[in-house]
């Protein structure tokens, strides 16, 4: 009888898969045939998915979109399948109808359902407040309305009423043209410019000639307030090209503007001037004085830290609006800031807080303090009841489905939407089934959740671990900074591929791979499957050890050339030697600048993962030298090497 049953389940097994695939492959033709408005046919196929398949739900969804289904079948689908973010895009979809059709009683009531409004609901949300007589929603509209950003066509009517109820004033207006020039958003611009000065194009002609002979609008007499914002605008056109001449010009119009207005200007060529890395920004953020922008303070405290000037670092941190002050950089900084006026008492507890947290700027506030803090506390393993609970969710299932066929943006909404409320303990179940479905990118980002409780095997995975240790031992690397680079540039997703068209587990672009292969004197055949992952670790380990052998070991410098190219990576050395974490805290692209510190502090963790001796972060960020003066041709920014 026991061997009757065995043969039993045995067939259930075999006949089983080749019926899921199937139904899997039905789900997916039904899904293309939708994406593609192939109506008659996504019904016959979706008519063949049974309704206990786990993503039956999509297609109940799709076939909602297609038939425009009134709101009440919105409601009500939404209202059944609240364990799926499809409830959700339902709810959004409900909230946008009710919107659109100004009924804010129903809009309100849908909108109360969701985790979160974008832009869009948010001035629908407004509108209906203001509807209901609440004059709190006024301040809350101005504060959408002062952005560099285009905003959704929901809050035209929304500032049309404040403009009309006398809140949305000319200075305001101003005060959003300024932000717009700051940023470059010429079409927001010139719709505030129509809007301020009705009927004249001479403000609009300036704006034209600011962007291509901004000298020509600097000499001209500046008559209005228009005028004025155009005047700064053609000032940082000026000061991009040629800072030195800007300022020299800015001096002589010191009568044509209040002594606000003219400081401003300084600080207009001081922040251009700072995001080139040119010392000089230091003498014109002196002379713009403290009433400086958010993001001119911002490159005020990095313009000061390559200068060494610290007590100007730390009193522009403090300009700094509060939310942005209490960022992780600016934490540390004005810790470091203290420290070096000799005021430890202060500095202290701000690191001590900083090293209970697991970031690159943890680790740096952990190596101030006065005696190094313990080692981690031993990992979490989540038990095999945890990771069975977890798994009959039914998100979950969705999302380990979804991922099964490639659909990852759905699957990552699933896995999300699943754990949004989990407690640590969920979270790291999670993370160990998304690695044993070798769903490595989710495993990480979930581990990296917990509060109290942590495993750091789950934050630092090490897939691929032969051939990354086996072609970091060929090119002499670091394996911890070969992990730490391929965990930052894919989460070990080796079909990963960028906007820009790098790809693979070390995200190669197709010219550097063509570069590197050249250099090894690969054949072609190798080089076209650079992609794969043996062949990617392979060109990627060396290109690494090239930036490193150019760089003279530098870490700091090999890691931001492999991210912008070793050209940028030479041009950001300064004329002096710099402390590594402050040549990376100036590096000008934010992405790069980013990728820098977590690459870096990845590396950190991954040693004591592989029990590898890696020193301190401070020793791995070295001294940056001084920008050599005379370039030999293999160190020069035009060999061959892609930037």
């Amino acid at each position: 009888m026991r061997h009757l049953l065995g043969c039993l389940l045995c067939a259930c097994l075999i006949f089983a898969t080749p019926a899921t695939a199937s139904t899997d492959s039905t789900f997916l033709a039904a899904r293309n045939a939708y994406s593609h408005n192939r109506i008659t046919q996504f019904e016959k196929l979706a008519g063949e998915v049974p309704a206990r398949y786990p993503l039956h739900l999509y297609l109940d969804y799709w076939r909602l979109k297609i038939e425009s289904a009134p709101p009440e079948e919105l409601a009500r689908f939404a209202d059944e399948h609240k364990d799926s973010p499809l409830s959700v895009k339902a709810y959004h979809d409900l909230a946008r109808y009710y919107g659109k059709n100004e009924d804010w009683d129903h809009f309100s009531q849908v909108a109360g359902k969701l985790p979160r409004k974008d832009t869009e609901l948010t001035c629908y949300a407004l509108r209906a407040r203001l509807a209901h007589q609440d004059q709190t929603a006024v301040g809350e509209g101005l504060s959408i309305w002062l952005t560099a950003q285009d905003l959704p066509s929901s809050c035209d009517p929304l500032f049309t009423t404040l403009a009309t109820d006398g809140f949305l004033s000319d200075e305001l207006r101003l005060a959003r043209l300024r932000l717009t020039l700051e940023t470059g958003n010429l079409g927001i611009a010139r719709q505030l410019i129509q809007d301020l000065d009705k009927g004249s194009q001479v403000a609009i002609a300036r704006l034209v000639q600011a962007s291509k002979a901004p000298d020509a609008v600097l000499e001209r007499t500046v008559d209005s307030k228009i005028e004025r914002e155009v005047a700064y605008y053609a000032l940082g056109r000026m000061a991009r090209n040629d800072p030195e001449q800007a300022a020299a010009l800015w001096k002589t119009k010191q009568a044509d503007f209040s002594l606000p207005d003219w400081r401003y200007g300084w600080g207009v060529i001081a922040v251009t001037a700072a995001r080139q890395l040119n010392p000089d920004a230091v003498t014109w953020f002196l002379d713009a004085g403290d009433q400086l922008s958010e993001v001119q303070n911002i490159w005020k405290a990095r313009t000061m830290l390559r200068a060494g000037r610290w007590p100007d670092v730390y009193r522009s941190i403090l300009d700094m609006p509060v939310d942005i002050q209490d960022e992780l950089a600016w934490r540390y900084w004005k810790a470091r800031a203290l420290k070096a006026m000799h005021k430890e008492a202060s500095a202290n507890p701000i690191f001590a807080r900083l090293s209970n947290e697991t970031h690159y700027y943890g680790l740096l506030a952990g190596e101030e303090l006065p005696s190094s803090l313990e080692s981690q506390p031993a990992d979490y393993h989540p038990s095999l009841r945890e990771i069975r609970q977890v798994k009959a969710m039914p998100g979950i299932k969705r999302a380990l489905l979804l991922h099964k066929l490639d659909l990852n943006f759905n699957a990552t909404e699933e896995w999300n939407w699943a754990l949004r409320d989990a407690d640590d303990h969920r979270l790291l179940a999670a993370a160990e089934i998304a690695r044993q479905s070798r769903w490595y990118d989710r495993a990480i980002r979930t581990a990296e959740k917990t509060k109290t409780i942590h495993n750091m095997d789950l934050r630092y995975l090490t897939p691929y671990r032969d051939l990354a240790e086996t072609y970091a031992r060929e090119n002499d690397l670091d394996p911890a900074l070969v992990y730490g680079l391929i965990r930052q540039e894919s989460r070990f997703v080796d079909h990963a591929r960028s906007s820009a068209g790098a790809r693979g587990l070390m995200q190669i672009m197709p010219a550097t791979a063509r570069w590197i292969a050249r250099h090894m004197g690969l054949s072609r055949r190798t080089h076209s499957k650079y992609a794969e992952p043996n062949v990617n670790i392979k060109l990627g380990t060396y290109y690494l050890r090239q930036l490193l052998t150019r760089f003279d070991g530098s870490a700091v410098l090999a890691t931001a050339g492999y991210n912008a190219g070793p050209g940028r990576s030479r041009k950001w050395q300064a004329d002096r030697p710099l402390e590594g974490a402050i040549y990376v805290e100036s590096i000008p692209i934010p992405e790069t600048r980013e990728y820098v510190k977590k690459v870096l502090a990845n590396a950190m963790y991954y040693s004591q993962r592989l029990g590898v001796p890696g020193g301190t972060l401070k020793e791995r960020l070295g001294v940056i030298p001084a920008h050599p003066s005379t370039l030999t041709p293999d160190q020069d920014d035009d060999t061959d090497a892609p930037d």
